[in-house]
């Protein structure tokens, strides 16, 4: 097992399904998988690290041997230095035939936060807050995505505010108090740059 995983922390999990699972074999196999996918990502060494793998659905009840979700589990894990860390929070699958770990949804990386990808992904929030600011304030304009220049899409009703990019780099969604325009409630999502 790879010195920067052996601080991992399993469980405490509450079948004897995921007690027993924990083996050799799956230390191991995970090792592989997050010295794979994570440590390329890193920008730095680091000190130290810290993490924990827990079980996506501990009970009885998902362990049955046509389970779909008794091999979900979800990471945490740190990769910790000095003047900050890189950190991921994930949900990871065992394939149980092959004891091969892979992301647990098809499509979606392992995305490690490094320093600079957060200050990245904070100034794209940023410049979008100021865009969103600029068209509240009447502004009309061709607006065009910070991330990769694509025309937006804009609804600016007295009801809805719906600023995205048809890429899918972000989307940026709230309901407004039909009076005073102000935002209620909604949300922004983003896709990180990886």
């Amino acid at each position: 097992m790879h010195s920067a995983f052996t601080t991992i922390e399993f469980g405490p999990f509450q079948t004897p399904y995921h007690r027993e699972a924990v083996d050799g074999g799956f230390r191991e196999a995970l090792s592989e998988f997050l010295e794979r996918e994570l440590l390329p990502q890193l920008d730095e060494p680091c000190t130290r690290t810290q993490g924990r793998l827990i079980a996506e659905f501990d009970a009885e009840k998902y362990c049955g041997p046509n389970s779909a979700v008794r091999d979900a589990y979800k990471l945490e894990l740190s990769f910790i230095r000095e003047h900050g860390a890189d950190e991921i929070k994930a949900q990871i699958y065992r394939d149980p035939k092959t004891g091969n770990f892979r992301p647990r949804f098809k499509g979606q990386p392992l995305i490690l936060w490094t320093e600079k990808r957060k200050a990245e992904q904070q100034s794209f929030r940023e410049a979008i807050d100021h865009m969103v600011k600029r068209i509240h304030a009447g502004e009309h304009f061709q607006w065009v995505c910070p991330r990769c220049s694509i025309r937006l899409s804009l609804i600016d009703s007295s009801s809805l505010f719906d600023l995205s990019c048809p890429q899918g780099c972000f989307n940026y969604n709230f309901h407004r108090d039909p009076e005073t325009r102000e935002f209620m409630h909604g949300h922004f999502f983003s896709r990180p740059l990886i």
